[in-house]
């Protein structure tokens, strides 16, 4: 089995988290049913919108059934996982780390860390993607090329999605001038010309202030041939091509299709079930009380949480679940079954592998050194039709807006 964080290391990373009444007000009382009656869930920052979201359907749920829960916050991946893996917290909404941790990629490619057994639990869709200024005079993702772009801060996941989206218009890093910008500096660095072009959510309060003072454009990602989407599955195999409608700066029936994936509610393998059940059952029943609450709450409904692409395995309480609702498929099964024998194998290796790698000085050799030893030695994971153009359909548009 893989070595996980330390104690001191994972105590550490969960002190320096403060930890917030996200709605917790009430004591526990005997409406709560299943599992434990005192959650931590970590997530995002104060103020952000998935701090927002999460708030509102703990809320909600600490109402409803009397389970208390309380929000631990960070604005770094790791800061996110640790305590779901030392299990300071039971669950975590995260970026993409969930995925990276699970693979024991990047940062997670460490004695501290190695691939780790996590898995979804509720899965609400997003959309980003790239913006202009209408008065750009850029319409298309090929006509940014020789355009001030952003790379960046501290951001390598979202760093690979640009990467993913400049080659949709057969461009690459080079053919941009990559401009060092923070996630939260994008929108005042376009303002000022600084870039011409920036990454973000499609609804939210900074990007709605920034069109209603300047008129912007979103770049097309939909209807392209399954070329321009060859790296995608690479770069960031979390991530479809999805439609949406009433994101910023859209007029009223107007469509757009960018990047869509989940920020997830995910947990570790060991969850008990029952308490998994419990909730999922929740963030169903009460869907009604939270999905008016903020801009995005409202695609946490079951018929809108997203499947694919399936790149971490769903906890087998959810699995039941969708089953029972209707949305779990063979496919789904398919891969569901491939990812967790990928699992095993990835866990199984890992301490031999880690044994040849702990002398290295260079982090980044033993990275690249673990992705190429899984890309010779693991089986490849199946497709999930309709997940991208060219495995088999193109992907609907999602179920809800954004």
């Amino acid at each position: 089995m893989p070595r996980t964080l330390s104690r001191r290391a994972l105590l550490a990373a969960a002190a320096s988290l403060p930890v917030l009444a996200g709605a917790a007000g009430c004591s526990g009382g005997s409406k709560a049913a299943g599992g434990t009656q005192q959650l931590v869930w970590s997530t995002y920052g104060v103020g952000t919108g998935t701090y927002n979201d999460l708030a509102a359907v703990a809320n909600t749920l600490t109402q409803e059934t009397g389970r208390q829960i309380r929000l631990m916050t960070s604005d770094t991946g790791i800061g996110r996982l640790a305590p779901l893996i030392n299990g300071t917290a039971q669950y975590a909404r995260t970026g993409d780390e969930y995925y990276y941790a699970f693979e024991g990629n990047d940062e997670y490619c460490s004695e501290q860390w190695g691939p780790q057994a996590v898995r979804l639990v509720w899965t609400p869709p997003g959309n980003y993607g790239v913006l202009v200024r209408k008065d750009s005079g850029i319409e298309t993702v090929a006509d940014l090329k020789g355009k001030k772009f952003p790379k960046l801060i501290a951001s390598t996941s979202i760093n690979r999605k640009l990467e993913a989206i400049l080659n949709f218009g057969g461009l690459t890093g080079k053919d941009v001038q990559q401009v060092a910008v923070t996630y939260s500096g994008q929108i005042e660095a376009l303002k000022t010309g600084q870039i011409e072009a920036l990454y973000q959510n499609v609804v939210g309060a900074n990007v709605s202030e920034l069109a209603s003072q300047y008129p912007i454009r979103w770049l097309n990602l939909g209807g392209g041939k399954p070329s321009q989407y060859a790296t995608w599955k690479e770069l960031a195999p979390m991530v479809k091509p999805g439609e949406f409608s009433k994101g910023a700066g859209l007029a009223k029936g107007e469509t757009a299709v960018n990047m869509q994936y989940t920020i997830p509610i995910a947990a570790r393998a060991d969850r008990p079930k029952d308490e998994v059940a419990a909730l999922v059952a929740d963030l169903d029943r009460y869907y009604p009380d939270y999905k008016g609450t903020t801009p995005d709450a409202h695609r946490f409904g079951t018929d809108q949480i997203q499947l694919t692409p399936l790149v971490v395995p769903f906890h087998e309480a959810m699995v039941e679940f969708l089953t029972r609702k209707g949305r779990w498929s063979a496919d789904l099964q398919t891969r569901q079954d491939a990812l967790l024998e990928r699992e095993r194998l990835m866990r199984e290796a890992w301490p031999e592998f880690w044994k040849g790698q702990k002398d290295r000085e260079d982090p980044e050799a033993a990275r690249k050194e673990w992705v190429d030893w899984k890309k010779a030695h693991l089986p490849q994971l199946p497709d999930t039709p309709g997940t991208l153009p060219g495995t088999s359909s193109t992907p609907a548009p999602s179920g809800g807006h954004a």
